[in-house]
């Protein structure tokens, strides 16, 4: 009679937590959202908020290429690279790809690739994406271009070997964890 009691009771509760949303997750962002956090603010701006014409971005299947060594996706006219495929040692970025500027160095573009030592990056972009560079064990070099206006969260993360940078005056903000765990930076 008391397990009987006790089953009752145990599937109410079960019952009302169902219907009452404590099973929900709340707060937690959709695989396509993104939400942006910078050293100096005390809270985040959303995608919409960065885009320069401040409208909400919206889903979109990527359509990305190849050319030589890189692959790219065309974004409102301009190249945003998202890989890079090559083996050279040293990088030299190229300013356009497929007839269009690259402005971006997407998210995660050069991640990994251990055996770079140097990168230029041509006076076309405008933005280095999230961990575009980040685990390049060899990276010792990269030029900044003073068209680059922003670069995102962990970037140049865990570049060991990163030596010396200059950061123009045209960066409006730097990320946090940008250059994390980069021990040889000056």
């Amino acid at each position: 009679m008391k397990r009987q009691a006790w089953s009752i009771i145990l599937l109410t509760c079960a019952a009302g937590l169902a219907l009452s949303g404590c099973n929900e997750t709340v707060g937690t962002a959709g695989e396509n959202s993104s939400i942006y956090f910078d050293t100096t603010a005390s809270a985040g701006t959303t995608a919409a908020e960065d885009t320069a014409d401040g409208t909400v971005p919206t889903n979109r299947v990527p359509d990305i290429q190849t050319a030589d060594d890189y692959k790219y996706e065309i974004i409102d006219g301009s190249a945003v690279i998202t890989g890079y495929t090559g083996t050279a040692k040293d990088v030299v970025i190229p300013g356009e790809l497929g007839g269009a500027a690259v402005t971006k160095i997407g998210n995660h573009a050069f991640e990994g690739k251990f055996k770079i030592t140097s990168v230029e990056i041509p006076e076309t972009v405008t933005l280095i994406g999230e961990s575009a560079f980040s685990d390049c064990d060899s990276l010792e070099t990269i030029n900044i271009p003073d068209g680059v206006t922003g670069i995102d969260r962990a970037a140049f993360a865990s570049c060991l070997s990163l030596t010396e940078l200059t950061i123009p005056a045209s960066v409006q903000y730097i990320r946090k964890e940008a250059f994390a765990a980069c021990e040889s930076t000056t």
